[in-house]
């Protein structure tokens, strides 16, 4: 017969190897999430179609780059709910249009350009940057921008998304 004593240290043994289990399954999950993180120059990709600024480009990517597997964080500057709608626009502003959570979006301060954040939004994720700006200013504080396969170029034309994934 197994002695209470054995019974305890097989349980707590059992429990341990649970919990290691299930701390290492959500690290993993975390981490391919992390890697298949990508950040949306909103200020950037809302002009791909045509020059005019407008949403529903911004949303185009990102449903092109959610049915690729990826996660958007989308970034504007202070001056984007302006160019859009004519009045300022935050993140719970913008994430209808974009067919997002709020959480999902972000706004620049007004007076701070949004490329730095961008950038730095990337570097922290380890994702790459949706964009056709080459951020010419920024490469000497963020030289992993040496890298081509960093930022994914692109365009739109009626809805019609193309990526250089």
């Amino acid at each position: 017969m197994i002695s209470p004593e054995a019974i305890a240290w097989i349980v707590f043994l059992l429990l341990a190897a649970l919990v290691l289990w299930l701390g290492w399954r959500l690290l993993a999950a975390r981490s391919k999430a992390a890697r298949r993180s990508i950040i949306i120059d909103g200020s950037n990709v809302m002009f791909w179609d045509g020059g005019t600024p407008r949403a529903e480009t911004v949303r185009a990517v990102v449903e092109t780059l959610g049915r690729e597997g990826y996660h958007s964080v989308i970034w504007f500057d202070a001056n984007a709910g302006y160019k859009l709608f004519g009045r300022y626009a935050g993140p719970r502003d913008l994430a209808p249009y974009l067919g997002v959570p709020p959480r999902q979006v972000f706004v620049a301060p007004k007076g701070v350009p949004a490329d730095p954040l961008v950038l730095e939004a990337a570097r922290k994720l380890r994702a790459r940057v949706v964009s056709n700006d080459r951020f010419r200013d920024w490469r000497e504080s963020f030289p992993e921008l040496g890298d081509a396969r960093r930022l994914v170029r692109g365009a739109t034309r009626g809805g019609d998304v193309r990526l250089r994934l």
